[in-house]
């Protein structure tokens, strides 16, 4: 399977704004802030607060990679019994 296939970029929005364009500080300890409407808030706060645009794309990834599995299973179990007359993959 391709990794790559599965890397998502997720857009985080601004609690207050809704923005999603921010000012990140090279130090991790500082915190971020947005350049709509200036809040300040806290790397770990703007990833708590974008948790369910965060998990949606998890499950979309998920989702992805069990059909892309089955595919491949499936696939790989018709091929090498392909030759049987007694087995048969549906």
């Amino acid at each position: 399977m391709d990794a790559e296939k599965y890397s998502r970029n997720v857009t985080l929005n601004c609690p207050t704004c809704g923005g999603t364009d921010f000012e990140i500080p090279d130090v991790e300890s500082q915190p971020v802030k947005c350049a709509r409407c200036g809040l300040e808030i806290s790397r770990e706060e703007l990833i708590r607060d974008n948790s369910e645009n965060i998990s949606e794309n998890v499950e979309e990834v998920k989702g992805a990679v069990v059909k892309d599995f089955q595919k491949e299973l499936n696939d790989t179990l018709k091929k090498a019994f392909r030759s049987s007359k007694h087995i048969k993959i549906r």
